[in-house]
């Protein structure tokens, strides 16, 4: 995020933050008896991050009244493999600062893969931590003082116009979540979405039309999208030729951010897509009570479908806000009646419906990226909330590797993480991050903890000496989507907080 003109109102506003909290770092995994640890295992250096990048983020910056304005983000940079790197192209909204292309700035990678990024913005650089997944793909936090925020690097592979079926989900902080499809041919583009605009209704399905300008070298080129509800502008940003990001225009006040991904399979039914087997998704969003101190939702669970239209089990926990839903440390269980549609067309459109245990009712409304694979909006009033799920794989009972994760959310004060942790023996593990305490900037913080796993993949994790608001361990849930990547949701009642992790590929 661009520096404010006067940083020090910054740091009055975050201060403040931390004066409300009872607890300064009481959340997210931020009250650190141990210090630093070493790097854990691997073997990244400098040489690891080489090439062009692309990054998108979200998160807060302090504006000069002392307000906490979200803000998205979407960077593309060089990095040299050797501690150099050159900012190509930096759009977000609101943005306080000047342009940004062109500058220089550095970087820094340890041997188990954290790092940094420093951009050499003017008056003031922007810092940001960083965890390589490996060498094509990182989860990043900024790290400043009068900002915080969370997101995902990727190495550009394409820089051409995307062309053929893409299925997208993009989030408007606190407005708008949206999932569709669009087919793209010569530049223009015709399709359907999805978008949950809670305040006042819930999810319309719409016929959306648009264009895509061609992309500069850097693969940066302006698109619009015109929809009954929902219009807006602004900049693409081609990753691979399956895969695209997008970014509303910083001056429209829309915060709209998102990716695309090319749509293989179809066309989709219940003959041929979420065949009988388990499903993990994780989500997030914003809930539409400005005030809660933590106007936030995070998602995590799992459901085994029977191939003919019914969801037969299933475990789901969610934070809102700071109430946590997760039948006292068991999860809620989804209750009978669940089942999932498609929509006859065979386009991938359908809902996943998942009665719960408390009473809830989740109604995900989909589109299928593959028959295994789908992007999802969570049709609700109270929130805007959107994820992703994917067929559950492999023996999902321990973790085994060393994984890359990033956590995004409320605590008691805003906050984000990014770090990485390293199964030990048993069940246990090290735990190593930097996390963004509000009106302090990253710090660093290791430690150790352990975790119970269950058959269907939900794991309880303990992270010690990381005390919650009650004095205690905080306590995550985990979901694998395989032995290698899942979600996590914090279940303690500290704030709302939630992520992702993948097993880490050194070099």
């Amino acid at each position: 995020m661009h520096p404010p003109t006067c940083a020090h109102y910054a740091r009055r506003f975050f201060l403040a933050l931390a004066a409300i909290a009872s607890i300064l770092l009481a959340a997210g995994c931020g009250n650190n008896n141990n210090g630093f640890v070493a790097p854990l295992g691997g073997n990244f250096s400098k040489s690891s991050l080489s090439g062009t990048y692309v990054m998108k983020q979200t998160g807060y910056y302090a504006n000069q009244a002392d307000n906490a304005v979200p803000f998205s983000e979407t960077t593309v940079f060089s990095a040299d493999g050797n501690g150099s790197l050159t900012i190509l192209q930096d759009d977000g909204g609101p943005q306080p600062g000047p342009g940004s292309e062109n500058l220089p700035g550095s970087y820094a990678i340890e041997r188990d893969g954290e790092g940094s990024l420093t951009f050499n913005y003017t008056p003031t650089p922007s810092t940001y931590n960083i965890t390589m997944i490996d060498t094509n793909h990182f989860y990043v936090m900024e790290a400043d003082s009068f900002a915080t925020s969370s997101g995902y690097g990727v190495l550009q592979s394409s820089t051409a116009t995307p062309s053929g079926t893409f299925v997208f989900k993009s989030h408007n902080y606190g407005i708008s979540s949206r999932v569709g499809a669009i087919t793209i041919a010569g530049g223009v583009f015709t399709g359907t979405q999805d978008i949950l605009t809670p305040i006042g209704g819930t999810n319309s399905s719409q016929t959306i039309t648009g264009s895509l300008g061609a992309p500069s070298s850097t693969g940066v080129g302006t698109f619009t999208l015109t929809a009954p509800t929902g219009s807006f502008s602004g900049n693409y940003y081609v990753v691979s030729p399956t895969e695209f990001y997008f970014l509303a225009n910083p001056n429209s006040g829309s915060l709209d951010i998102g990716q695309a991904e090319l749509q293989t399979g179809g066309p989709f039914s219940v003959t041929n897509a979420l065949a009988a087997g388990s499903y993990v998704l994780g989500s997030r969003g914003d809930t539409v009570d400005t005030s809660l101190i933590q106007p936030a939702i995070h998602t995590a669970g799992v459901f085994t479908t029977d191939g003919a239209g019914n969801v037969t089990t299933g475990t789901v926990d969610y934070v809102n806000g700071s109430d946590v839903e997760d039948n006292n440390g068991a999860g809620l269980t989804v209750s009978a009646g669940a089942n999932y549609t498609f929509d006859p067309s065979g386009d991938g459109n359908g809902i996943v419906s998942l009665p719960l245990s408390n009473g809830a009712a989740l109604s995900e409304v989909f589109w299928m990226i593959s028959p295994t694979s789908a992007y999802f909006l969570n049709n609700s009033t109270q929130a805007v909330e959107d994820g992703r799920f994917s067929v559950q794989t492999g023996a999902v009972s321990t973790l085994s590797s060393q994984a890359a994760f990033v956590m995004d959310g409320v605590p008691t004060t805003i906050g984000d993480q990014v770090g990485v942790f390293e199964p030990t023996t048993g069940s246990n593990f090290n735990w190593n991050e930097e996390a963004n305490a509000a009106g302090y900037g990253a710090s660093p913080l290791g430690t150790t903890g352990a975790y119970t796993a269950s058959t269907n993949g939900r794991f309880t994790v303990t992270v010690n000496n990381f005390t919650n608001v009650t004095g205690s361990p905080s306590l995550l849930v985990f979901y694998l989507s395989s032995p290698t990547t899942g979600y996590m949701v914090e279940v303690d009642g500290s704030g709302d907080i939630g992520g992702i992790f993948t097993q880490q590929t050194s070099p």
